[in-house]
């Protein structure tokens, strides 16, 4: 018994330091993939919209913190169209506005129709 004893505690020991070892090396990963964002940052090949990226983009993190990653970076990734208005001269905005309508204005074709006479 004392043999089978011994070899139940070695088997006990070598799986809790397997399971340490997965552990560490779980956390050696992590830091390394944090050192990794860090250097980006430093270098300068990282900014804010990237790191909002990989949040949201990484499947370990949260659902509540992906779409709050992906509510904030969302006013970034796409373009808004923008109108710029500049007026010549003195004149009136209001005045440029219904000078610039009269331009649009398309006079639409019209089709002569007379309707058959009745019977």
């Amino acid at each position: 018994m004392e043999m089978q004893e011994a070899l139940d505690r070695c088997e006990f020991a070598i799986r809790h330091q397997q399971d340490e070892i997965a552990r560490l090396r779980a956390v050696v990963e992590r830091q390394h993939e944090e050192l990794k964002q860090l250097l980006a940052w430093i270098d300068g090949d990282s900014d804010a919209l990237t790191i909002l990226q990989r949040t949201y983009m990484d499947p370990r993190t949260s659902t509540s913190d992906r779409i709050k990653a992906c509510g904030a970076a969302i006013g970034y990734e796409r373009y808004k169209l923008t109108l710029a208005v500049s007026a010549r001269g003195s004149d009136v905005l209001g005045d440029c506005l219904d000078a610039a309508r009269t331009l649009k204005t398309v006079n639409p074709k019209v089709i002569e129709h007379d309707p058959p006479s009745g019977p």
